[in-house]
């Protein structure tokens, strides 16, 4: 269904975040100035720059929030310039900062290829609809709204035997009301047949 369907998160499949990272930074820049003699320090030094620790799933609840950004200082002198470092870190905030719904390697979040097919649906994009509309249904539930899902335009997913599927979609908030994207977060767990939904919440503006 996806490019990573069978695959774990960094952590579940035993790859430390500093090894994702120097794989990160030899791909950008072929003539980085690590080699086998650069100190990459400890895994656990590392650690306290690992994937985001996961909590209990709660409604409306975000569990990016409360996290601080930051990179290991060491990674800047992985870079052969400023201007390469720059980029690694401004893709790096960008992608935290959109809090799992664009793709984010180093966090093991990926897209989702909605154009593929699938058992018993058109297209996995139907599928992600299905799940996004868990969502929907417990946001009308439980703010009294009508919202109506229009069409998913775009998915990540994180995890395999707790997967997480973070989805933008249009949506209207009420009958022939204009088109505004929106953002679901649901979850699916090996062996639970029943989705849980976590978020849905109109998409953030550029710069807020």
């Amino acid at each position: 269904m996806t490019s990573t369907n069978n695959e774990l998160t960094v952590s579940m499949m035993g790859t430390s975040t500093k090894e994702e990272v120097v794989s990160k930074v030899d791909e950008e820049d072929d003539d980085s100035s690590s080699d086998s003699d650069m100190d990459y320090g400890s895994d656990s030094e590392w650690a306290g720059y690992n994937v985001l620790a996961e909590t209990e799933p709660e409604w409306d609840v975000d569990s990016f929030d409360g996290h601080e950004f930051k990179i290991n200082p060491r990674v800047r002198q992985m870079y052969r310039s400023q201007e390469l470092y720059d980029k690694y870190y401004n893709n790096r905030l960008k992608a935290f900062e959109n809090k799992g719904f664009l793709s984010d390697h180093l966090n093991g979040i990926y897209d989702v290829y909605l154009d593929e097919k699938m058992d018993g649906y058109n297209s996995t994009r139907d599928f992600m609809a299905e799940l996004a509309n868990v969502c929907v249904k417990k946001h009308n539930e439980t703010k009294g709204n009508t919202l109506e899902l229009v069409n998913v335009v775009r998915a990540t997913e994180r995890g395999a035997a707790t997967w997480r599927l973070y989805i933008t979609f249009m949506a209207r908030e009420f009958p022939d009301g204009p088109l505004v994207e929106y953002q679901a977060k649901v979850i699916k767990f090996l062996g639970v047949k029943d989705p849980f939904p976590v978020l849905c919440r109109a998409a953030p503006k550029p710069g807020i």
